[in-house]
């Protein structure tokens, strides 16, 4: 039996009323997991703290506060998660930074300037001119040496910075995000949501992209590979594995710390919003396909040729004799990532099917039982996000092609790829 304590507001005076039904039956208290008995002092404190419709009818709105006030929580565990939460997204700004890193250091062609992989001792640079002259020396051993016999130290100096900046910030991320892993595990703050798996895979991804990143870069150093006086540059395709692996470790950081930061981790979505979540997990892989073939573009720097939009020369596709030449395998799938020509115009393609499908996509959320479903919610307001990274991508990379590619454009455009893909992936955290 529990006794309702209601006070009046004309009269000061205390009214009781007695349910004659098990506590777990009651209407009010059905959320409670466990029936506990309720103090009166413990049901005034919830009625002052939260709207009370009618006088013991009508929906009533403080049934989960009810039990998180008798079950004596804290709200400590949602602190830690905020903690870890702002851990992981200070990784995932780290690892942004990286990716547009990265871009400088692949359109300035610096790449090859550092002949070796030291993930230790090569966090220092050159300090001294004994130091600079050595490090020299191992670059003229190299294949882009060789094409270019009469780079100076001091031009050296220059592409060597972005290349030893680039790794410089990956073993800084390494650092920024192992050192709080193991502090939180520690502190059993990991265990205690089952953590374990999915922050040791991003852990892995990272050290795995650091090897990925000196196997590309090794691509680029052995002399066999350009034989035939072809510019020396990386395996295009070693640069697609790179950059995706950063794309991938991005959203992983990113959507963990969202879950995170909203306590949503094991939450289940609504049947109305699962079509929708379907739709949206296509669009990050369609999203993620077409970055991998920008990947392609800058790897052949097929940027520079057929600055033009929307034609390809004197038509909308290249001549077939461009697109797929004998060298590259004809209708091989090769010619993505060795035929410039077909690189470009399959990057347009896509880029252009993008944003058709996030027009889809913006046309699905219009359903009426999912826009109800989505109305003044975050996810709402995400989705405008994405409907407007799309377009502003699309017309960023216009207006790149059609500039001849500098170098502030096409870093801005990389990083808004990635910045698409992040507005995709919280969107669907959201739902």
């Amino acid at each position: 039996t529990v006794s309702v304590l209601y006070w009046g507001k004309k009269k000061k005076m205390l009214l009781a009323r007695r349910f004659t039904a098990p506590l777990s039956q009651c209407s009010r208290f059905r959320c409670m997991t466990t029936p506990q008995p309720i103090s009166p002092m413990n049901l005034l404190k919830s009625h002052k703290q939260q709207r009370f419709v009618g006088r013991f009818g009508g929906t009533h709105r403080w049934c989960s506060s009810t039990a998180a006030s008798v079950n004596g929580s804290s709200g400590s565990e949602e602190d830690v998660d905020k903690a870890m939460s702002y851990w992981l997204f200070t990784c995932a700004g780290m690892v942004f930074g990286i990716v547009m890193v990265g871009g400088i250091t692949r359109l300035t062609e610096s790449g090859l300037s550092i002949v070796d992989w030291r993930p230790v001792t090569g966090m220092v640079p050159p300090l001294t001119d004994e130091d600079w002259a050595k490090e020299f020396e191992k670059y003229k051993t190299s294949p882009e040496f060789a094409q270019n016999p009469d780079m100076t130290l001091e031009n050296f100096k220059s592409i060597f910075f972005w290349e030893w900046f680039h790794r410089f910030l990956g073993r800084t991320v390494g650092m920024v995000y192992f050192a709080p892993l193991v502090y939180f595990a520690t502190k059993g703050r990991i265990s205690r949501m089952n953590l374990y798996p999915r922050l040791l895979f991003l852990g892995s991804l990272g050290g795995l992209q650091g090897l990925i990143g000196w196997l590309m870069v090794k691509s680029g150093l052995e002399h066999k590979n350009f034989e035939d006086n072809s510019k020396a540059t990386v395996s295009p395709y070693r640069l697609a594995l790179h950059l995706g692996t950063a794309f991938v470790l991005f959203l992983g950081l990113t959507t963990t710390g969202v879950h995170l930061y909203r306590g949503t981790l094991r939450k289940a979505t609504s049947a109305e919003l699962k079509p929708l979540k379907k739709y949206v997990h296509g669009s990050m892989g369609w999203v993620f396909a077409t970055a991998m073939t920008g990947a392609a573009v800058a790897g052949l720097d097929a940027g520079w040729i057929y600055c033009e939009f929307p034609k390809m020369g004197t038509g909308y596709v290249p001549p077939s004799e461009e697109l797929f030449l004998a060298k590259f395998g004809g209708y091989s799938p090769r010619n993505l990532y060795e035929n410039p020509v077909f690189a470009q115009f399959a990057h347009r393609c896509m880029a252009i099917s993008t944003l058709g499908v996030i027009t889809l996509l913006s046309l699905k959320a219009r359903n009426p039982v999912i826009a109800a479903a989505l109305a003044n919610t975050p996810a709402a307001r995400a989705l405008t996000l994405v409907q407007f990274m799309v377009v502003w991508q699309v017309s960023l990379g216009i207006v790149t092609l059609m500039n001849e590619t500098p170098i502030p454009l096409a870093v801005v455009h990389q990083a808004s790829s990635l910045a698409l893909l992040m507005s995709l992936a919280v969107f669907q955290v959201l739902l």
